[in-house]
């Protein structure tokens, strides 16, 4: 594409109109419309021709071509183009065009009263229309004749000589009558620029323009010619896909349509509907858009169309700007969408996300920050993190002598004040932030610095003021003591599916109504719950993301974050149910472009966005946690001996991965397995999910010791010392014999036959794995007799699967004995000590299928 050439054609010619300036350039005030209480505001003149000839450099000539034509001003959007919002109607049998991507005004009516489903009526419905929907009247129906139809089919002419014919003989047929007809001539076109009609009457105008005529004239005397003006401010008739830029005043059509290919460069979409109604409000409110100020906008709904507006002034008030030589390092806020920056999923942003320069008083850094946005093109979070970066070294700066506005006179003692800023700097809400997270802004100011001296924008700066080794931020030091895993406790989660019935609620999301948002919210939130994967991994399921393996069903989904795609997870039925009662529901959607093969549709129709993202996950979750009518209540009490409220803030996505993790650790799973559940390529990054503070392992060694029991089945309660120090763990209990435990379990006298020795104290916490080894007992007696061993062998493994399940028998009867409040302590006691052990030695496996939070008075929870 090129830039238009700067000899103006003939519609950019701005003398024959009022305003703006005459036909020898000189330049005459612009004049806003009316006020409601009929004054006149008059704005202070503008240099107009030389604004409009910047403008008309700035537009590009060919710009959508197919669909803008700029000797009619009129842009006819393209159905068949991702970026324009015009879509063919979804009913089969219709031909007319839509604003949004489900049925046109006429087919919507009928769905409403059919009584059908939206996938049926699509399927059988029939529209019957006397028009085509493209803005282009029918012809007469008599062969040959080029004039529009006006009833039954006929021209005007055609349809009076009908009517005369009915008089004589009502009875006769139309299409005996129409095959004896002769073509009249062509009648010239309405004078309305890019009208197709036919122009009829003194005025040359087509029937609807001689009808606005009428009225414009209606005070005046009868018979007035119509004015250049007049003329030249109407727009032809308009289907659903065009816009006119006709009804507004020379210089506000350059203004617009420089806002429009501005819009279109940053990859947002041409809404033609939206863009006709901003028209119409500007046309009654100025003649220029750059001198309306911005609460001036005549918004009124704070729909689209609005924000519309808002943008195009937005983007007009900045072209002005930089037309008078305005400096962006002068400016007190920084336009991110006029500096080229990317958004955060690729293309230009389309958000002004307006950054606050009036805390960065040192001119040079101003400069290398705005140079380091425009040159680089950085995306939005990047932007925002420099930025932050650079008001902190701002600040640290502003303290300094001189202020540290001179680059030339900034010395090593100035680097260092910079550097001790981010070792203090909180978090924006005043918290203390990781030192890792300061690191991290920290390198973002250097990156700047480092850009400004390469790129010859710091060329007078001093050596001196430059990073030295020695400026690191030592790493956070977290104590196992202190540290807090992020899984929700179990608890917790049974008070989530309690309360499901309420998630969704407040949600809009694109065109699916209430119901069929809390169906995709629940649907979400149980992924996230019994798969343990990220919330960006749920929301680019596949809808073929279910696959059957023999009798077992496993999820396949996609791990981009390590690379490894079509990864497999084994399912429960209740998760099956999920995924299948969503896919019910989903099959009555209309789906946005591009989401078809994906479970959850993203919220709006922009072809660009396929799959329901990261933050709209996290946007589903909070909004429930944060639901006022929502009750979570925490395991402490408080001092007035009540359930304390559980924090609502540690309810997000990723915790669900983290309790995922954790409940599987606690059901003992072996940590290979449970790594492998969880996709890491490291156990360390496994065991940093499930992790558990000392502090609890303590707590669960003080309950636990008190249930130890010997050989024989009685109780004999340990110290905690001797729990954790005098004893040593093996496969299914503690041991304290002594050269045993020096050994560290590894010198055992008696061959590990554990069951058999006075030094064997089983607790609770081993019962899982105690379970375990006697179903491999048995299994190892039916190999054993299988192959013919001596009795002595077989009669050895009877006795030890025998001593094993009385002692089995032995500790569930205790366990079923303590009273409630005794027995949950001694659960959550084991539950910790099996996870502590299965991080520790890797043992106590359990078989797949893999344990689920819900429980069985759950089923049908918030249907």
């Amino acid at each position: 594409m090129t830039r238009r050439s700067a000899t103006p054609s003939s519609w950019w010619q701005p003398g024959a109109v009022r305003g703006g300036w005459n036909t020898v350039g000189n330049v005459v005030p612009l004049h806003r419309r009316p006020a409601g209480d009929g004054r006149s505001a008059t704005w202070a003149p503008l240099e107009a021709e030389r604004w409009s000839a910047w403008l008309r450099e700035q537009v590009v000539d060919g710009w959508r071509e197919g669909e803008w034509d700029p000797q009619a001003l009129v842009f006819t959007g393209d159905v068949e183009h991702p970026r324009t919002v015009v879509y063919r109607c979804g009913t089969a049998a219709c031909d007319a065009l839509a604003r949004a991507k489900s049925l046109c005004t006429t087919c919507a009516k009928a769905q409403r009263v059919s009584g059908l489903s939206m996938k049926e009526f699509k399927a059988v419905f029939v529209p019957v229309r006397n028009r085509t929907m493209t803005g282009v009247q029918a012809r007469c129906r008599v062969e040959g004749c080029p004039r529009d139809s006006h009833a039954w089919g006929l021209c005007s002419s055609h349809a009076s000589l009908r009517q005369k014919h009915l008089d004589r003989d009502p009875h006769s047929a139309l299409e005996v009558w129409v095959a004896g007809q002769k073509p009249y001539l062509p009648v010239a076109s309405c004078r309305v620029r890019g009208c197709h009609f036919d122009g009829r009457g003194p005025h040359a105008l087509c029937f609807q323009h001689n009808r606005l005529f009428r009225r414009h004239v209606a005070s005046r005397v009868a018979g007035a010619g119509v004015p250049a003006d007049w003329l030249d401010r109407q727009a032809p008739y308009l289907s659903v896909h065009q816009f006119s830029l006709a009804p507004l005043h020379p210089l506000a059509r350059l203004e617009v349509l420089y806002a429009l290919q501005q819009r279109d460069a940053r990859g947002q979409k041409i809404d033609p509907h939206a863009t006709r109604q901003m028209i119409a409000r500007l046309a009654e409110a100025a003649d220029s858009v750059a001198v309306l100020p911005a609460e001036d906008l005549p918004g009124r709904s704070g729909s689209n169309i609005d924000a519309l507006l808002r943008e195009t002034h937005r983007v007009v008030a900045a072209a002005l700007a930089r037309f008078r030589g305005a400096d962006p390092s002068e400016q007190p806020t920084l336009d991110l969408t006029e500096l080229g920056v990317r958004g955060k999923r690729g293309g230009r942003t389309s958000r002004p996300g307006d950054l606050d320069l009036t805390e960065v008083t040192q001119p040079w850094l101003r400069r290398v920050l705005i140079a380091w946005i425009d040159e680089t093109k950085p995306n939005t979070g990047e932007v925002r993190r420099a930025h932050r970066a650079c008001v902190t070294a701002a600040r640290a700066l502003a303290l300094r002598p001189g202020g540290g506005a001179d680059e030339q006179v900034l010395a090593f003692a100035d680097i260092n004040a910079v550097v001790d800023a981010f070792r203090h700097l909180p978090r924006l809400d005043g918290a203390p932030m990781k030192n890792k997270a300061r690191n991290g802004l920290m390198g973002f100011f250097f990156k700047v610095l480092d850009y400004g001296r390469v790129a010859g924008h710091l060329g007078g700066m001093s050596a001196y003021f430059a990073r030295h080794p020695s400026h690191a931020i030592a790493p956070d030091e977290v104590s196992e003591e202190d540290e807090a895993g992020r899984a929700l406790p179990e608890d917790v989660i049974y008070q989530l599916d309690d309360q499901i019935q309420l998630i969704g609620q407040g949600i809009t999301h694109g065109r699916m109504t209430p119901g069929e948002v809390h169906e995709m919210c629940r649907a979400v939130y149980e992924l996230l719950r019994d798969t343990g994967r990220r919330p960006y991994e749920i929301g680019e399921l596949r809808i073929d993301c279910l696959k059957r393996e023999g009798k077992e069903r496993t999820l396949i989904w996609d791990n981009r974050k390590a690379g490894r795609n079509r990864r497999h997870l084994p399912v429960t039925a209740e998760t099956v149910a999920t995924i299948e009662r969503w896919l019910a529901v989903r099959e009555t959607l209309d789906l946005p472009t591009g989401s078809e093969g994906y479970l959850f549709p993203p919220a709006g129709e922009n072809g660009q966005l396929r799959h329901l993202l990261p933050e709209q996950v996290a946007h589903i979750i909070r909004a429930w946690a944060d639901h006022e009518e929502v009750v979570l209540l925490a395991e402490e009490f408080g001092k007035d001996g009540e359930r304390a409220p559980f924090d609502k803030s540690l309810v997000f996505p990723y915790a669900f991965r983290h309790s995922f993790c954790q409940r599987h650790a606690d059901a003992g799973i072996d940590p290979d397995v449970l790594r492998d559940l969880m996709d890491h390529r490291s156990q360390a990054t496994t065991a940093a999910y499930y992790k558990i503070t000392a502090k609890r392992k303590r707590e669960a060694v003080n309950v636990m010791r008190l249930h130890t029991t010997d050989r024989k089945g009685r109780l004999t309660p340990l110290s905690q010392t001797a729990y954790l120090r005098g004893s040593v763990q093996v496969l299914f209990g503690n041991c304290t014999e002594p050269s045993n435990v020096k050994a560290g379990g590894h010198a055992c006298p008696i061959r590990f036959q554990c069951v058999g020795c006075p030094s064997y104290h089983p607790d609770p916490s081993y019962l899982p794995a105690m379970e375990d080894h006697i179903r491999q007992l048995r299994a190892q007696r039916e190999k054993a007799v299988m192959m013919d061993v001596d009795e002595f062998v077989v009669r050895n493994m009877d006795d030890e699967i025998a001593a094993y399940k009385k002692r089995v028998d032995q500790m569930r009867d205790q366990v079923e004995a303590m009273d409630p409040e005794e027995r949950e302590r001694v659960e959550e006691a084991s539950a910790v000590l099996r996870k502590v052990r299965a991080a520790q030695a890797g043992r106590g496996a359990v078989a797949l299928p893999m344990p689920v939070v819900r429980r069985p008075q759950m089923d049908g929870a918030g249907a």
